[in-house]
């Protein structure tokens, strides 16, 4: 695909996946508790209990929401722009990108597998990444092809160590360390957790 006419095309994700029943799942493990402690507040007469956990659950939608619906990439002449929210973007521009590649990598259950685009600059450090978690294979492949740089496609899957062992500056910092990601990501889950159940507590 040519510069030409990939420009001026915007990019989003999750179109190809049924995410809004996911998110709907997910908003439905907390707002009928936090439902039925507002009510509980307002008919006990306390409306800042009943604002507070209406704040939070309204957060927590806001937060499994409006990514889905603000994420986008727009493909520009001078590069790319990725939109999370209105005021919040990452540009690359075209001459930070030296070559990009596409890797197929184990999830975390060791089975399953997606396929990851890395935009890399001159010293090899990933500065743009997407992932067919969120995007089709042909959107990775559209980006890829826009800075038109050499792609390095590897097919066959990985385990995350591997890339870890031979690219360490292309990942994320939670995946260069997986101990303290997982221990934070389940400390920080059980605080928020309890901190909602003490919310709900107080209101009823």
């Amino acid at each position: 695909m040519s510069t030409a006419i990939a420009t001026g095309r915007t990019l989003r994700p999750l179109r190809h996946l049924p995410w809004r029943s996911t998110a709907a799942g997910n908003i439905a493990l907390f707002a009928p508790g936090g439902a039925i402690a507002i009510g509980l507040s307002i008919i006990d007469g306390r409306p800042m209990a009943a604002a507070a956990v209406a704040a939070v659950v309204l957060a927590a939608t806001a937060f499994i929401v409006i990514p889905a619906l603000r994420i986008r990439t727009r493909l520009d002449a001078d590069g790319i722009t990725t939109f999370w929210t209105r005021r919040r973007f990452l540009h690359v521009d075209r001459d930070q990108v030296s070559r990009a590649v596409v890797r197929t990598i184990y999830n975390g259950d060791g089975i399953s597998t997606n396929r990851h685009l890395f935009l890399l600059d001159d010293e090899d450090r990933a500065i743009f990444r997407m992932s067919s978690r969120w995007w089709t294979d042909e959107q990775l492949l559209t980006v890829a092809h826009h800075f038109s740089v050499p792609l390095d496609s590897q097919p066959h899957p990985v385990h995350l160590a591997e890339v870890r062992r031979t690219a360490p500056d292309q990942l994320r910092w939670s995946e260069r360390h997986r101990v303290l990601a997982v221990g934070g990501t389940i400390a920080g889950g059980f605080l928020i957790c309890l901190a909602f159940a003490w919310l709900v507590t107080a209101a009823i």
